[in-house]
């Protein structure tokens, strides 16, 4: 971006979880552009966490729910009606014409919004002109790619944001500020159930959006017994309205007492009740966000299509636990009828990691022992490229989705940020260390057998890519002549659309050399407008980088085989 930032506009209007996962981003923003203005538009109902966020010089917001009931068939609005409250959001918005605006939000509804904002240059999920969703910025289109692909997505949600920001990663965890007087009030509520300064205080979080991500209040209860017990904690629980229920289930199986606020404090005073605490034990869900802001150690129990490398705890000493099971995470869609991952979660595991914790501090590595023997556990930490990353505190079997999601960590960073330089021994180099420090030995040359398995697909799919990209760059160099050869251009073309079904096809027959071309897809999404010669040159570049990509997957895998299988074979 050549022309100077002094107005940006940050689009959120997502979950409170989401929400605080936003602040390394503005964080960044702030210092790639310290004189800027930085705007944020969020949703109404989380306008009171952003008090404690970094960065934010000016605060819109907007009923989300309401807005979003304007675009269902039986919506209690008329139709001046809902005219009138867009216009006005929309006329308080473009008080200022932004120089950047990046939308953090992936739905229709915000996609429809933000086309109606005054923005010299817009990142994210947009509207066209004929009302189409057009997706702007290559990082933005990768989220879209999570969803269908996350069995091999290396990247955070946190990340991805900040690489649609176009700021470099700090290595800096989430950040949410808690004042002195909130902390004082924190302190005397505690102090009217009995809990003084010194005292262990650590805090459990009962519920998530979503039913299939909550481990069993039951075994909530058993492990507040452990802990008040083994290292006489006092428990917290905190929550919204709707869980209160919950609450009550755990005041009834807990055999101690609670401090049971549940439903009876703010987003402001839930961050200073969090900071108190020693420990965070929570299912995937906002107060885990918030806690990790605050500074506050999180174990985060993931669970159904809870998937940690998406939104586990971003920060660095952190922690994970899931269910040593090949489902887990499951698909969204999935409806599972035997929640096997919940009871391969036992309090007696959490208390083990919460004990570790308390007495050693950083927890680098596990001793397998029955204890651990049904779950995985996972150290939140900083890779050397800046970005989050999850180190396996137990040696546990390496499979084909972790193997191609460290390929896939280094190869998407070059082919998104658009990086020419390409050496497969550095590649091979990541994860030949990532899988000595982790894994088992052996595990690499094992995994390898089945990645070679891919090689051939690989191949054909390379020389696919290259043919359909030839194709597209003889029509550019065509149409920017002064007299076009139309009937030559529709030669050209005619085998174009055939070469990406078939591409398309080898890739659904072959699910991990799905993502380049879902990414593929995206990218042919974003092509606007009616003119067709700019049109024709993006193309170029999309079939460039799916060539691009599967080139580096085949150099990466036939050197990785080169060195492990075949040295292996030969000794």
């Amino acid at each position: 971006m050549g022309a100077e930032i002094k107005e940006i506009l940050v689009v959120n209007t997502m979950r409170m979880g989401d929400l605080v996962q936003t602040t390394p981003t503005l964080m960044g923003l702030r210092k790639k552009w310290p004189d800027a203005r930085i705007t944020v538009l969020v949703n109404s109902v989380f306008k009171e966490i952003c008090k404690g966020m970094p960065f934010i010089d000016n605060l819109i917001v907007c009923k989300k729910g309401e807005f979003v009931k304007m675009f269902e068939k039986e919506n209690k609005y008329s139709l001046v009606e809902c005219y009138r409250r867009i216009e006005e959001l929309v006329d308080e918005v473009n008080q200022t014409e932004y120089d950047l605006m990046i939308n953090l939000t992936p739905s229709p509804d915000s996609a429809l919004l933000v086309s109606l904002f005054n923005a010299r240059e817009m990142r994210g999920v947009t509207a066209g002109a004929d009302g189409a969703r057009v997706i702007r910025h290559p990082w933005q289109r990768y989220l879209m790619n999570v969803i269908p692909s996350r069995k091999y997505n290396p990247f955070h949600l946190s990340d991805i944001m900040i690489k649609t920001a176009g700021i470099p990663h700090s290595g800096d965890g989430l950040s949410l500020s808690v004042s002195d007087e909130e902390s004082a009030k924190a302190r005397a509520l505690l102090e009217q159930f009995g809990v003084n300064d010194g005292d262990l205080l650590i805090s459990f979080q009962l519920g998530a959006s979503k039913e299939l991500r909550t481990w069993p209040v039951a075994s909530f209860a058993r492990l507040g017994d452990l802990l008040t017990e083994s290292l006489k904690a006092r428990i917290l629980l905190t929550g919204s309205n709707s869980e209160e229920k919950l609450g009550k289930e755990f005041e009834s199986a807990f055999s101690h007492k609670a401090i049971n606020l549940i439903g009876k404090t703010n987003l402001r005073e839930v961050a200073a009740l969090l900071k108190r605490c020693s420990i965070l034990v929570t299912n995937d869900t906002g107060p885990l966000h918030i806690a990790t802001a605050v500074g506050t150690t999180a174990i985060a129990l993931f669970l159904g299509h809870a998937c940690c490398r998406e939104t586990g705890p971003y920060g660095e000493d952190h922690y994970v636990i899931e269910a040593d099971i090949l489902c887990s995470p499951c698909g969204h869609a999935v409806k599972c009828t035997n929640h096997l991952c919940k009871k391969m979660v036992t309090p007696d595991c959490v208390l083990e990691l919460a004990a570790r914790i308390l007495s050693s501090g950083r927890i680098e590595k596990l001793e397998d022992g029955p204890v651990w023997e049904s779950v995985r556990v996972f150290r939140s930490c900083f890779a050397p490229d800046g970005m989050q990353d999850y180190a396996p505190l137990l040696r546990r079997t390496l499979t084909p989705e972790v193997f191609y999601q460290y390929i896939y960590r280094e190869t998407w960073l070059r082919v998104l940020d658009g990086d020419s330089g390409f050496r497969a021994e550095e590649i091979c180099g990541v994860i030949e260390a990532r899988v000595s420090a982790w894994y088992r030995e052996g595990d690499l040359v094992s995994v390898l057998r089945v990645a070679g398995e891919d090689l051939s697909t690989l191949r054909k799919m390379e020389a696919l890519a290259e043919e359909a990209s030839t194709r597209i760059s003889l029509i550019k160099n065509e149409i920017d002549k002064p007299s076009p050869d139309v009937g030559l251009i529709q030669r050209v073309w005619k085998d174009a659309p055939v070469i990406d079904r078939e591409i398309d096809t080898l890739g659904r027959t072959h699910p991990a050399l799905m993502p380049p071309v879902m990414m593929f897809r995206y990218d042919k999404e974003a092509l606007e407008g009616k003119e067709l010669a700019p049109m024709v040159e993006a193309a170029v570049g999309f079939y460039a980088d799916l060539k691009k990509h599967f080139s580096m997957l085949t150099a990466t895998i036939e050197l990785l085989l080169e060195k492990h299988v075949k040295t292996a074979r030969d000794s």
